[in-house]
């Protein structure tokens, strides 16, 4: 039990302070989930990699919808906007008439019809007369001009307001959605991460987690032993065997765990790793070691998104556990080609990238193979 918690049994919460306080209530939430995962854990007779394939399914399409959310109440807020804009200056436009409008108008009414009927026969001559008729008809056709124009904008200012508050209406509701949906993603997160907690605390389930590792490693050999036939070297190009010690890592980082045999310091288990796994950040690219054509690029049960290169003679590099894929199978890449980004797919540690080199389908230490320093 850690030090926050036993001062909670001891110490009334209403005497601490609010952030003890709200620490404390943080610390017995994640007790509650973990405990929660190890049970549905140990009642679950599946597998321990199939739950958490499961779980890491859900977080992806929470993760997914959530941002979909996020993308259509963006459309939304730039719809509203636009709507804004658009009312402004219809509004604008509307006033605009009307300001020049409105004194032609008040002139008319004083004129009134007398006043245009003393305005001809008063005309000195005929050709007065004409003149007078044109420019009067001449103004009160400006005049409706005017006026339709101030209409239109009115009914313009109403539609761009309507639209606005359609668009007010529609982005709340999306807004809603896209909290919802991001509580959504953040429980599915905290889930799996209280799910990987379980599994590396309680000894049996990291037994058991152990296991089936061991047993997909295997069925990750029979898969390898299936792809392709080796490809032949191009010619001109150095073989991969004369790289040997001249690649560079497939990603910046600390090898965290060795090749061969590994030994769990708090379980004191034992497994065996067939590569290396390098401490690099989440969303760090991954890149091709050396030139070759990628002969399978996906899922794979205990590896997550996993990418196969062929670099002939019989050799393949493995990069697993990718965040993303930024390859198709069927492709042909070059020496610092991205294939993907550093993630935690499949993972039971948590973001790193997991690293092989086999040479006709057996795994051979990747260490001696990398550069000395291990830079790109």
């Amino acid at each position: 039990m850690t030090a926050w918690l036993v001062l909670g049994a001891l110490v009334p919460l209403s005497l601490l302070a609010p952030d003890a306080r709200g620490r404390l209530d943080a610390l017995e939430e994640r007790r509650r989930a973990e405990e929660t995962a190890a049970r549905l854990l140990a009642e679950q007779e599946r597998s321990v990699l199939d739950i958490l394939a499961d779980s890491e399914r859900a977080l992806l399409e929470a993760v997914g919808e959530a941002r979909r959310a996020e993308a259509a109440r963006a459309l939304s807020e730039a719809a509203l906007s636009r709507a804004r804009e658009e009312e402004t200056s219809a509004i604008e436009a509307e006033r605009e008439r009307l300001a020049l409008l409105r004194p032609r108008l008040f002139a008319r009414a004083r004129l009134g019809r007398t006043g245009e009927l003393e305005l001809f026969l008063s005309s000195g001559s005929l050709k007065d007369l004409v003149k007078r008729r044109y420019l009067l008809e001449h103004i009160l056709r400006n005049d409706l001009r005017l006026l339709s124009e101030a209409q239109a904008a009115r009914a313009a200012r109403e539609e761009a307001r309507a639209t606005r508050q359609e668009e007010a209406e529609r982005l709340a509701s999306l807004a809603a959605e896209a909290a919802l949906r991001r509580d959504e993603a953040k429980a599915r997160r905290e889930e799996r991460e209280a799910l990987l907690l379980a599994l590396q605390s309680a000894k049996s389930l990291h037994e058991r987690a152990a296991a089936e590792a061991g047993e997909q490693a295997r069925k990750l050999a029979d898969f390898v032993a299936t792809l392709p036939p080796p490809r032949t070297s191009n010619p001109g190009r150095a073989g991969f065997a004369a790289l040997k010690g001249g690649l560079p890592p497939p990603a910046p980082g600390p090898i965290t765990a060795g090749f061969g045999r590994l030994v769990n310091p708090r379980f004191n288990t034992v497994t065996m790793q067939n590569g290396l796994d390098i401490g690099a950040p989440a969303g760090t690219s991954v890149r091709a070691v050396a030139p070759g054509r990628v002969v399978h690029a996906g899922w794979f049960k205990g590896y997550g998104n996993l990418i196969i290169v062929d670099h002939g003679e019989g050799y393949h590099s493995l990069v697993a556990h990718l965040g993303s894929m930024q390859t198709a199978t069927g492709e042909e890449v070059e020496a610092g080609s991205v294939l993907g980004t550093v993630g935690d797919s499949g993972s039971l540690k948590g973001p790193y990238l997991y690293f092989e080199i086999r040479e006709h389908g057996r795994p051979v230490d990747p260490q001696p193979w990398l550069r000395e320093g291990g830079e790109r």
